[in-house]
């Protein structure tokens, strides 16, 4: 889920896989293993993306929490998370669709002149 979490947070801010990279401090390859879940998300890793993205650094932690909570069931941990992943994809898309009708307006008054 950690992974995951980081490639929402890429795509919320609108940036490929080499824009954010040099923007945390990290190599191309390394995102991108990192998002496909080949890297361990560190809290090093965590704390970059937090400074970087200006995203609270506890947001991003909930995953590792629930993902290292031992106590808590698989089921309970998995939908508590996937639920989250799910919202973050939402806020993702529908930032999408708002820069895409700012667009079409952008191109409508262009069209106007």
């Amino acid at each position: 889920m950690l992974n995951e979490a980081l490639r929402l947070v890429r795509v919320f801010h609108d940036l490929n896989k080499t824009q954010a990279a040099d923007r945390v401090g990290l190599s191309k390859s390394y995102v991108t293993e990192l998002e496909r879940g080949d890297k361990k998300v560190t809290l090093e890793v965590l704390q970059k993306y937090a400074t970087a993205f200006n995203v609270p650094l506890s947001s991003l932690m909930f995953f590792a929490e629930q993902a290292a909570d031992g106590s808590s069931s698989e089921k309970v941990r998995t939908a508590v998370a996937g639920k989250v992943v799910k919202m973050l994809d939402w806020i993702a898309t529908v930032t999408a669709e708002r820069a895409d009708e700012g667009d079409d307006d952008e191109r409508e008054a262009t069209q106007a002149r």
